[in-house]
């Protein structure tokens, strides 16, 4: 009888076996695919393209196993079951992510010496170029801010190092803005995400409030600003890394002050065309799984911002995400404010804006894409003549 079972059971799992191997090829490749992943927030990679020429420079294959790997059937059930199972056998770091108690960190990596080096004499060149004042402010990410918490001997970028050095370099050509120490003071109030890359709204206040002396403005105090929770399921870029549940989703924080002026107009340029949004909000991402997207919508490379602030100050402001949030506290203060997002942009930004028509420019990135991407050397492409 007993042996009977065990041939039972190992026909039950050879079949299951052999039902892996058959179904998930028909899985992958004939079940309808969706383009964009809402659980990871990515877009998921396209069948590549077949050649003779792409056989044997070997990217087909390489392209072919990204595409199997994100449109693996269940992947994010697949991701979390990695997950539970790397924390089981103790591993504190999965897929580039810190899981810990209360939040989940990024890691990051060392960087390029030479990238940091173009970057910084870029925007040396810009400001000496500009006709007006010429700011930088490098943002730490929670690895920094918490560093302290990571696992013992977790590898990360020593990043008050980073800022401290591209400071130094930049002396004497623009002005720099120390956010880091505000930062560091107000570590347990909430001024990151627990489960995303991203600053809160109360960090992006801190941001804002640490450059106001320098761009010749006083800060709104925090008290004054009316705060409204518009969601409180919030799970961010780094969950979508590892799909785990242990922490705490995140509340989205929207920061008005009703006696502040009034946005007159968000332009948004898409690379082909602008169009008109009815506001600094957008909020229908409050039901989707990227709600960091309610702070004026998705990544664009170019976004201008109108109010009746009885000022003529006018700011351009070079960016990544984290200015998404800070962006509505500036615009208490300006009477025109573009973004510019130097990722999206394979040409100068001046064949779409006028530059002679700001008074103030801004850097404002977080020192992680400062120090691992190479486009900030696009900002001074020249103009198509």
């Amino acid at each position: 009888m007993k042996q009977k079972l065990q041939l039972s059971w190992a026909r039950v799992t050879g079949l299951i076996f052999l039902l892996i191997i058959f179904v998930t090829p028909i899985l992958i490749f004939a079940v309808p695919k969706p383009a964009f992943s809402e659980e990871e927030n990515k877009y998921l990679a396209r069948f590549p393209k077949f050649s003779a020429e792409t056989l044997l420079d070997k990217s087909f294959m390489s392209g072919f196993e990204e595409y199997a790997a994100d449109h693996f059937p269940a992947r994010p059930q697949w991701i979390a079951l990695q997950t539970r199972t790397l924390l089981s056998l103790g591993r504190r770091e999965v897929n580039g992510v810190y899981i810990l108690k209360d939040r989940l960190i990024e890691k990051l990596d060392e960087p390029d010496a030479e990238l940091v080096n173009n970057s910084t004499e870029a925007m040396r060149e810009f400001a000496g170029r500009f006709s007006g004042s010429t700011y930088l402010m490098l943002v730490p990410t929670a690895a920094e801010i918490y560093r302290q918490n990571l696992p013992f001997g977790a590898p990360t970028l020593d990043e008050s190092s980073v800022i401290r050095s591209v400071y130094s370099a930049l002396e004497g050509s623009l002005n720099t803005i120390d956010v880091y120490s505000s930062l560091a003071a107000n570590r347990d109030s909430g001024i990151y995400y627990r489960s995303d890359h991203h600053w809160t709204s109360r960090g992006a206040y801190l941001g804002y409030s640490a450059m106001s002396n320098q761009l010749g403005f006083t800060s709104v105090p925090m008290d004054l600003f009316d705060v409204e929770h518009a969601s409180h399921d919030f799970r961010g870029s780094l969950y979508s890394k590892v799909i785990y549940d242990g922490v705490e989703a995140d509340t989205i924080d929207i920061y008005t002050y009703p006696d502040g002026p009034n946005v007159t107009g968000v332009s948004v340029f898409d690379g082909q065309q602008w169009t008109e949004h009815d506001g600094l909000y957008y909020r229908e991402y409050l039901d989707r799984k990227d709600k960091y997207s309610t702070f004026l919508g998705q990544n664009q490379p170019i976004v201008t911002i109108t109010t009746d602030c009885p000022t003529d100050s006018s700011l351009i402001l070079f960016k990544d995400s984290y200015a998404h949030s800070l962006a509505p506290f500036l615009a208490l203060h300006y009477s025109k404010i573009t973004l510019v997002d130097l990722r999206y942009l394979n040409s100068s930004f001046e064949n779409y804006v006028d530059l002679s028509e700001y008074s103030q420019a801004l850097f404002c990135y977080n020192v992680k894409n400062f120090t691992q991407e190479d486009y900030i050397r696009r900002v001074n492409l020249a103009p198509r003549g």
